[in-house]
């Protein structure tokens, strides 16, 4: 799976498919919003199961994804600091960055730095 299409999912569309959700959590099940509610919750259900099992294989080192800037394939992780990142071996640390953290940077990585540890 690309890192880029997950770090969108994670950070803008897992916000706006809640916000609807809670946005509509009145609206009677038989109108337009109600279903457009089920939608969002069908939608949401996966996104959320398949977020539980990357973060279980991001506990054990064992997940990897590809480099929103190279294509090739690197280990992620994250932290309460830094959010989710991965190391790719040709581009470097690659993080979320910018005000709003919706930026993908890249670090080169020195020989003292140790950040896959």
């Amino acid at each position: 799976m690309p890192f880029r299409l997950w770090f969108y999912l994670a950070k803008v569309g897992g916000f706006i498919l809640i916000a609807f959700i809670f946005a509509t959590f009145f609206a009677p099940r038989d109108s337009a919003l109600g279903h457009a509610r089920l939608v969002a919750m069908c939608i949401l259900i996966p996104l959320c199961l398949v977020g539980a099992v990357m973060g279980i294989m991001m506990a054990f080192g064992k997940l990897r994804m590809l480099c929103p800037f190279c294509g090739k394939s690197g280990r992620v992780g994250g932290s309460k600091q830094q959010g989710m990142w991965m190391v790719c071996e040709t581009c470097g640390f690659i993080h979320s960055g910018g005000p709003l953290g919706l930026k993908i940077v890249r670090e080169e990585i020195s020989e003292d730095d140790d950040v896959a540890s």
